[in-house]
């Protein structure tokens, strides 16, 4: 299998399981509600259902730890990809170029396979790094939530209403 290949199946594969999630979640929703109107319909007490956790100024560090913790590891295997997968082209295909900037720029083939290895040594096959930079987009993400979380003064508030001292912000 080529990269690309294993690129599209990755991506497939992503999208297959998300398209799972939401079918599960919305089954969950359906059978909470089927149940809600099966004790509407009987008279008995309605089923609350899950209750949500209370909210804590501490879901914007978990939320931003999390973000930032991803980003960093999808640069570093983005990067590590790259680095794996870069190999010189190969002589053959060297020599195929070289003949075909002969042919085209009718130069002799001595100076065209000089301008083919030139051009070999400058493109490498394989990911190329800059893939690397989509982990800049979770590693963003997860920062603007620490940021957020450093400064909010609701954190500040419940903390000295409670009497426990806050974490120093820089």
């Amino acid at each position: 299998m080529s990269e690309e290949d294993l690129v599209a199946l990755l991506g497939f594969l992503i999208f297959v399981t998300i398209l799972a999630e939401l079918y599960l979640r919305y089954r969950q929703k359906l059978m909470l509600h089927q149940e809600r109107m099966s004790a509407l319909e009987k008279g008995t007490a309605v089923p609350l259902g899950r209750e949500p956790a209370p909210w804590s100024p501490r879901v914007y560090l978990l939320r931003g730890l999390i973000w930032s913790f991803s980003g960093a590891a999808l640069i570093v295997c983005l990067l590590g990809l790259a680095w794996a997968s870069s190999r010189p082209q190969s002589a053959s295909f060297v020599a195929i170029r070289a003949r075909q900037i002969s042919s085209s720029l009718e130069i002799p083939i001595d100076q065209a396979q000089q301008i083919a290895e030139k051009d070999a040594a400058a493109q490498r096959e394989g990911v190329p790094p800059g893939i690397a930079l989509l982990g800049v987009i979770p590693l963003g993400v997860g920062l603007a939530y620490l940021v957020f979380y450093f400064t909010d003064d609701s954190r500040k508030r419940l903390a000295a209403e409670a009497g426990t001292p806050t974490a120093p912000t820089p």
